[in-house]
C-alpha cells in the first residue's frame, strides 16, 4: 500500500483523524481546515464547469435534432450521405483486378479472378513453371 492510500485510509476515519491531530493547536489545525475547504471548492468549481459544458453540449444538440427534425432528416440520412466506396475501412490503393485464364494439368481450361501482385492458386503457379509465361501473358481481361 502507498502513502497516498494509507493517508485516504486515515482522513476517512473520524477516529483516526483525531488520533492524528489531538497534539495540535488549534489555529494550526484551523489553516489545515481552511487548505483543505480550498481545495473543495476547487474542484467543486470543477465539477460546475463539466457540468456547464455538458448542458451547452446537450442544448447544441437538441438544437440540431430539432432543426433535422423540422427538415425531415434522421440520422440515417446523415450516415448515407457519409457513406461512399472511398470510406470503406480499407486504406491504401485498390487493387486492379483482371480474369486470368489457363490451362490445368488435366488439360481444362480455368479461369481465375485476381490481381497482377499477390497469391495465386497452386495450379496456377505450376501451369506458370511449366510454361515459362509471366503471369501478366494470362490476363484475358479487366475487371
Amino acid at each position: 500500500m502507498n502513502i497516498f492510500d494509507e493517508a485516504l485510509g486515515v482522513l476517512k476515519s473520524k477516529v483516526q483523524v483525531r488520533k492524528l491531530f489531538h497534539d495540535m493547536h488549534a489555529e494550526d489545525l484551523q489553516r489545515v481546515i481552511g487548505r483543505i475547504e480550498a481545495i473543495y471548492e476547487e474542484k467543486l468549481m470543477a465539477q460546475m464547469e463539466i457540468e456547464e459544458e455538458h448542458a451547452r453540449k446537450k442544448e447544441a444538440l437538441d438544437a440540431v435534432v430539432k432543426q433535422m427534425k423540422e427538415l425531415g432528416l434522421s440520422l440515417g440520412d446523415m450516415k448515407d450521405l457519409t457513406d461512399d466506396k472511398s470510406s470503406s475501412g480499407r486504406k491504401g490503393k485498390t487493387r486492379q483486378r483482371y480474369l486470368f485464364r489457363y490451362e490445368a494439368v488435366d488439360g481444362s481450361s480455368v479461369d481465375w479472378e485476381g490481381a497482377t501482385t499477390g497469391r495465386i492458386p497452386a495450379d496456377f503457379s505450376a501451369y506458370l513453371e511449366r510454361t515459362g509465361k509471366d503471369r501478366k501473358a494470362c490476363i484475358v481481361s479487366e475487371i
